[in-house]
């Protein structure tokens, strides 16, 4: 019975270990960044290492209780619903937009001025291209999410 008990336990943490190998090497929740500002109705996000996504780098914020979000999966990625308590107002056509300072990156178009800029103590950020999920984590770059109107 000892060998058994002895046997599952090291069979677990090596389940374990490996789920944690493969998780790394998938690109999980390892995103490095800095919280600039969080508020009711912006959040800026610096990333410190090219790793993860914005949504991974949001996680880890809200893990350590530095903001707070919800929101669901959708065909299109990850969609917000809800930022630091603040829900977008339908009536005034009010949705959490995402710009960042990151512009083409391995050849993708990650954002455009096109579509909206919004400046932040001096850098310009332009409209994602991308949600919070499919937009990748580079080192220097500023991530942004404010409400805005349609």
């Amino acid at each position: 019975m000892k060998h058994t008990v002895r046997f599952v336990a090291l069979f677990v943490a090596a389940i374990t270990a490996f789920a944690g190998l493969i998780l790394s090497a998938c690109g999980g929740n390892d995103a490095d960044a800095t919280l600039l500002e969080s508020s009711e109705t912006l959040v800026v996000i610096q990333a410190n290492t090219t790793s993860g996504s914005m949504q991974d780098a949001m996680a880890k914020f809200k893990e350590t209780g530095e903001i707070t979000y919800e929101g669901s999966e959708s065909e299109y990625g990850f969609y917000l619903t809800s930022v630091n308590g603040y829900t977008p107002d339908a009536s005034k056509n009010e949705f959490w937009a995402v710009y960042t300072t990151l512009g083409e990156y391995e050849g993708i178009p990650y954002s455009s001025a096109e579509y909206g800029i919004y400046d932040y103590k001096g850098a310009s950020c332009a409209s994602a291209s991308y949600g919070i999920s499919g937009l990748p984590m580079v080192e220097g770059y500023l991530y942004i999410l404010t409400i805005s109107t349609y």
